[in-house]
């Protein structure tokens, strides 16, 4: 597959559907698929990602294969797009790159190169799930570790990850509504062991499409009274 290179936030911009246009002073022919990969260097300095990073709640990949995207078009940049490349104004000299029908992939190291450059097929596995879909827990579904049933669960598939046993993982960032109903001696066992309770590992066999029941912002407030109510359990918390 054709694959290009972009740097970090861009990359993440394009996975996670913010940004819709790639804006490149070089034409190209290619339209169809294209594997997106995120450059090893970064666009902006250590502190300017971290704060990036914070404000997307995401940890950057770098020299990754990250998503395959569909070429729509390729036209010299025009008044509107700066929008969709996420630019303060257009560059009448550049080109857009119309990005369209986002696909993560599983993550996998790739060297990048100039202009577009080929990797092979076989070691690209697409995720079924985009980043950011509501998805819910199907039925008999039980974490080993707690013996928690999660059938029914709901969140919405915020990474996907190379499993050790070679079948890929979704991280499942929880809804408001299942954060509420997390057993609290399940938070104090994660704390403990430096477990993320917010969200859980997945088979991507063990999910399926949901429709929402909130938004990111009733996922934060409910975090943070989970944080206020239990402030025992979070002595490093501001």
């Amino acid at each position: 597959m054709k694959a290009l290179s972009v740097q970090q936030p861009f990359a993440f911009e394009i996975l996670s559907g913010q940004k819709s246009i790639e804006v490149r002073t070089w034409d190209t022919l290619h339209r169809g698929d294209l594997l997106i990969c995120s450059s090893g260097r970064p666009a902006y300095s250590r502190g300017e990602m971290e704060e990036l990073e914070d404000e997307y709640g995401c940890i950057f990949r770098y020299g990754t294969a990250l998503c395959v995207v569909r070429v729509a078009d390729v036209r010299p940049m025009s008044r509107g797009d700066e929008e969709r490349a996420l630019m303060d104004e257009i560059d009448p000299d550049s080109y857009s790159w119309v990005l369209e029908e986002v696909r993560p992939v599983v993550p996998f190291p790739v060297k990048g190169r100039q202009g577009l450059f080929e990797v092979e097929d076989s070691l690209i596995v697409v995720s079924p799930f985009r980043y950011d879909q509501s998805v819910v827990v199907k039925t008999g579904t039980v974490a080993q570790d707690f013996g928690i049933d999660f059938s029914g669960w709901r969140g919405r598939v915020s990474d996907v990850f190379p499993g050790e046993d070679g079948e890929p993982r979704v991280f499942v960032q929880w809804d408001s509504l299942s954060l509420e109903a997390l057993p609290i001696g399940v938070i104090e066992t994660c704390e403990r062991e430096k477990v993320d309770w917010t969200g859980v590992l997945l088979r991507f066999s063990e999910i399926e499409p949901a429709k929402p029941r909130d938004a990111w912002e009733d996922v934060w407030d409910a975090v943070e009274r989970i944080y206020e109510e239990n402030a025992h359990l979070f002595p490093d918390q501001d």
